[in-house]
This record gives structure tokens, C-alpha cells and sequence, in this order.
């Protein structure tokens, strides 16, 4: 029968050490282990339509080209900057 380990007998390290320790043990050696039971979820979001001119198109297609941001990830961005904008205004 092989001996369980303590989670608090592993000494400090840094993330390469750990790393690299990982890869030579495995968490079902050691005391109490379980499958974590965490989820992580994002809040849901809800998806708005825009009609926009075609030369806005082409200046937000521009400058998602030129930031390397997505079209839909660049209008998102200036939208929460906006509203943040608001927020502060508004002190909430």
C-alpha cells in the first residue's frame, strides 16, 4: 500500500518548479484530494443589432484592422468606455 502524502509537506516554489513538480506527481497521491467542483460560468449577455452607414463600417473595419481587435470586440469596448464615461458622470 503506498503512503498518501501531506498537501503541506510541498515545500514553497515558484511556477517552474511546480511545473515541473506536477509532472512528476499526481494530486490522487496526496492526502484528501477530490475533484474540485468549481464552474465557472459568465454572465449571460444579451445581443443588440446596429444598422450603420457604410462609411462607419469601413472606419471601425479600420481601426480593428489597425489595433488587431475583432469588429464586434472593438464596438463592445467603445460602448463599456462610454457607459463607464456615464458612471463616473453620474457618480455611481
Amino acid at each position: 500500500m503506498k503512503r498518501s502524502k501531506k498537501v503541506s509537506d510541498i515545500p514553497p516554489m515558484n511556477d517552474e518548479e511546480l511545473e515541473k513538480f506536477w509532472d512528476k506527481n499526481e494530486p490522487e497521491d496526496f492526502e484528501a484530494w477530490q475533484e474540485g467542483a468549481l464552474k465557472f460560468t459568465r454572465p449571460p449577455k444579451k445581443l443588440i443589432q446596429l444598422r450603420l452607414d457604410p462609411i462607419d463600417i469601413r472606419m471601425i473595419d479600420r481601426e480593428s484592422k489597425r489595433s488587431g481587435i475583432d469588429r464586434a470586440q472593438l464596438v463592445r469596448s467603445w460602448v463599456k468606455e462610454k457607459i463607464r464615461h456615464i458612471e463616473e458622470q453620474e457618480g455611481l
